[in-house]
């Protein structure tokens, strides 16, 4: 590969802005992280809670007829059960909740305050509509593995970091090696050949360190500093990928998220990563809503179950948080396409160590309206609060134990109330 189509390739994985932010936290010193894998599965585009963990099912045939039947794909007597979870009865969904409601949290009836997509996937994973602030991704990446190679991985969804880590944005699985060795023609060949001797490869690499130290020493404005770091890293090879590449598996699965939960999985199990961004989109949908939504929420189920699956295989299963969110919702109703429009009211799924299994907290009424619920008991109550992302996050901080800590405390949720929502 020659080097100005590595260099194209670097920037398309995103992995100048590892580098930058790995040197100069002096990621090579960084000890391998063994704490809990934090991985966030975004629904990108507004889910249907109604159509998966928050069932409301038409009362009859001819209901579902109407404009204003909650769904038409099933009826109100068909929702199933798992557990103490509600599920609609479309797809794959039985087989999932089946599968995993003993380690299942369900949060129905969460209000994001809004209708956009950019404000409600801010506030799905950052706990407040305001511009700017972190995802919960970012921050607990940034107070527990600042200097590791790839602490926050990301696949789309909330990015924003407020600088506090590097953000690997992940190539295609088939660049991966070659991004890795960019001293092999074919990684993937039983007999890779070279385009240099490790000899020369070596006193290349030192020639180049040596120049890049000297042009270092000649800048002194901080951000020259960084973007020479970013070139000189991008060029010279990512040793992280290196480590990277022991765990990832000889053959990718085709399903996106599988995918995405691979590289992620394999990137906690080399010690590199702290959190990690999945997402799938395709659940915008204004027109068609069951045609197209089901199927969406097929593949969602899949991925998770095949990273709460793999993760089990790998040994790893009590070590992985999992948090499944959206934009928002979708209205209690039709349009004149058959779809469904933005709604501001939610759901949220949890799973993981120290998140109590086999329980849903929150609820809507029949036309998927939010019901307040008691700080304490989380019952339903008129004179209750109503929940929001921002409880979700403080719940979320504390169960990380970063709450208190001073890079956290920068970006309050002080207006949310404390509640026991984890169990």
């Amino acid at each position: 590969m020659e080097r100005r189509d590595f260099l194209k390739l670097a920037s398309m994985a995103g992995l100048g802005v590892v580098a930058a932010g790995a040197l100069s936290r002096d990621a090579a010193a960084a000890d391998p992280y063994s704490g809990p894998l934090w991985i966030n599965v975004h629904a990108g585009g507004g889910w249907d809670p109604t159509s998966l963990c928050d069932p409301k099912g038409a009362q009859s045939a001819a209901e579902q007829e109407t404009r204003d039947a909650m769904n038409r794909s099933y009826l109100a007597a068909d929702i199933g059960d798992a557990g103490n979870l509600r599920f609609a009865p479309v797809g794959a969904l039985p087989a999932f909740f089946k599968k995993h409601y003993s380690r299942l949290l369900v949060i129905n009836g969460i209000d994001t305050g809004t209708n956009s997509h950019d404000a409600g996937v801010r506030n799905t994973w950052s706990g407040t509509l305001r511009d700017g602030k972190p995802g919960f991704a970012a921050l607990v990446a940034g107070v527990r593995g600042g200097a590791l190679p790839m602490g926050f991985i990301s696949n789309g969804g909330y990015e924003t970091t407020a600088n506090l880590v590097p953000v690997t944005r992940m190539p295609e699985t088939g660049l991966l090696r070659r991004l890795a060795y960019p001293n092999v023609v074919e990684p993937s060949a039983e007999t890779p050949e070279r385009y240099h001797t490790e000899a020369t490869m070596t006193r290349i690499l030192e020639a180049r360190q040596a120049r890049h130290a000297a042009k270092l020493e000649q800048q002194r404005l901080p951000h020259v500093k960084q973007a020479m770091s970013t070139l000189f890293t991008s060029r010279v090879g990512q040793n992280e990928l290196k480590q990277l590449m022991q765990y990832l598996p000889e053959k990718f699965e085709d399903a996106s998220l599988r995918k995405q939960a691979q590289v992620a999985l394999a990137a906690y199990r080399a010690g590199i990563c702290v959190s990690a961004n999945l997402s799938l989109g395709g659940f915008d949908t204004h027109g068609n809503h069951d045609q197209n939504h089901i199927p969406r929420l097929d593949a969602l189920c899949d991925g998770i179950d095949f990273l709460l699956t793999t993760a089990e295989e790998q040994g790893i299963a009590d070590r992985v948080v999992l948090v499944v969110g959206s934009d928002f919702g979708r209205t209690p109703g039709y349009n004149q396409g058959n779809g469904k429009d933005h709604w501001n009211i939610t759901s949220m799924m949890l799973a993981g160590p120290g998140i109590l299994g086999n329980r849903v907290v929150g609820a809507t009424d029949e036309r998927h309206n939010p019901l307040s619920v008691d700080p304490v008991t989380l019952q339903p109550s008129e004179n209750g609060v109503r929940i929001t992302p921002g409880h979700v996050h403080k719940a979320l901080r504390k169960l990380a134990g970063i709450n208190e800590d001073p890079t956290v405390q920068r970006f309050p949720l002080a207006e949310e109330e404390d509640l026991p929502l984890l169990g």
